[in-house]
């Protein structure tokens, strides 16, 4: 909330601002989202994917009922895809091994599925969808400060 006072000629205008909870006791809920992989044949665009979808990989929720890994391979007896998008809730703890040989042979990076389309880039002959993936976020470093080499003064602005 913003609230202005009278602003006359000689006094200045003071703008006082209130802050919301940043933690609020209920967060809002992620929106829904169905677990998918689709793969294009065209090229990653700055914001989409390009070309035609030539697999469609859709998986029932919860995510947690598909935690053996089950490779897809591009369809096209060595067809490559150029472009993805994996799209889930992160409850579903959905990750994607992309691979650049088919049935799922020569690994070549790590898809992690999350609630909103953003392309991603790469030669994908195959690729092994798990779910149910448990992700930890490890504890702040708490390093310390850097210390200055000897006669260096600290610089004060």
């Amino acid at each position: 909330m913003i609230e202005q006072t009278e602003n006359s000629p000689d006094t200045t205008e003071q703008v006082a601002i209130n802050r919301t909870d940043t933690n609020p006791s209920n967060p809002p809920t992620e929106q829904t989202v169905p677990i998918s992989a689709i793969l294009f044949d065209g090229s990653p665009g700055p914001k989409d994917c390009r070309g035609n979808a030539i697999l469609t990989v859709q998986l029932t929720k919860p995510g947690a009922q598909h935690s053996t890994p089950t490779c897809y391979n591009v369809p096209g007896g060595g067809g490559v895809a150029q472009c993805a998008n994996f799209v889930a809730n992160k409850h579903d703890g959905c990750q994607a091994r992309v691979f650049s040989e088919p049935d799922c042979r020569t690994f070549a990076n790590l898809a992690v599925f999350i609630p909103e389309t953003r392309a991603f880039g790469g030669y994908i002959r195959s690729l092994e969808v798990t779910c149910g993936v448990v992700s930890e976020a490890p504890p702040p470093l708490n390093l310390p400060g850097l210390k200055l080499p000897p006669g260096a003064v600290e610089a004060v602005g």
